[in-house]
């Protein structure tokens, strides 16, 4: 039977409501927060190393199974929290009645990559959860976070990336760590002004996607590091999409030209 936690002044209570709130504190902690039985559901399935689970009485029959299931199979512990005390610390406004503490382990860039998404400066824990989700979908090898960019282990772009970060390699780098790693590939940069309209683009080649934030778009830095540059024609009134949205298109765009086309 798991011990049950009242007490707000609990340790693990406190370590949860730290990692809730500041990246810092995320960063010190090496763990992130997974709300809800489909997200942890993927953790386990993935065997993603867990510190500790809490759950409720308010928890489904699904979610108690996922219970039995980490007993069986995870090496962590797991407490029975009141539904009150999971509602004052979960970060959603609807609590499932189960929050795991996972351990921040971001998987490995391969060695070669032949298609990689530099997130610069997107600041939208949606956008960013969005195009995470859109990467992993699309079979990117990877997602690079430059300086000023969302943590992408925040609780929003967990919940937004919908299980993307158990099978997307995710790292934010300095940009003295970008340089080296994408090597010679031809750097593409979003924009929503100038450039190559995007079917015209050769993105069968291994290369690299740049999209910039929201606001201001790529850095200078972002800017100096693009070989080439790519646009969405529009017809419309709209002057540009949000950075999701542009993102979404531009990956759909190079898994069209490098999926393998049946023969009739």
């Amino acid at each position: 039977m798991a011990e049950v936690i009242t007490s707000t002044g609990n340790q693990r209570i406190k370590l949860v409501r730290s990692i809730l709130g500041r990246s810092r504190n995320r960063k010190t902690e090496a763990a992130f927060i997974a709300e809800g039985v489909r997200l942890i559901e993927e953790a386990v399935h993935m065997q993603w190393p867990m510190d500790f689970v809490l759950f409720d009485q308010t928890l489904s029959e699904r979610g108690m199974m996922l219970i039995s299931k980490i007993e069986n199979e995870q090496r962590c512990n797991i407490f029975e929290v009141t539904p009150n005390l999971m509602a004052e610390i979960s970060d959603t406004e609807t609590p499932q009645g189960i929050l795991a503490v996972l351990q921040e382990r971001p998987l490995p860039l391969p060695e070669n990559p032949t298609f990689l998404v530099l997130a610069d400066q997107i600041r939208d824990p949606g956008n960013m959860g969005t195009l995470l989700r859109t990467a992993e979908a699309a079979g990117a090898d990877g997602v690079i976070l430059t300086p000023g960019t969302v943590d992408a282990f925040s609780p929003k772009v967990i919940r937004s990336g919908m299980g993307a970060h158990f099978h997307l390699p995710i790292h934010a780098l300095s940009w003295e760590e970008v340089k080296p790693l994408i090597k010679t590939l031809p750097v593409f940069l979003a924009s929503a002004e100038t450039g190559i309209p995007l079917w015209e683009a050769d993105f069968q080649q291994p290369c690299v996607l740049l999209v910039g934030g929201e606001a201001f778009g790529a850095t200078p830095m972002g800017e100096e590091l693009a070989t080439d540059r790519v646009t969405i024609p529009m017809s419309g009134r709209a002057e540009s999409l949000n950075a999701a949205i542009a993102a979404g298109i531009l990956i759909a765009e190079v898994l069209r030209q490098r999926y393998p086309m049946k023969k009739a």
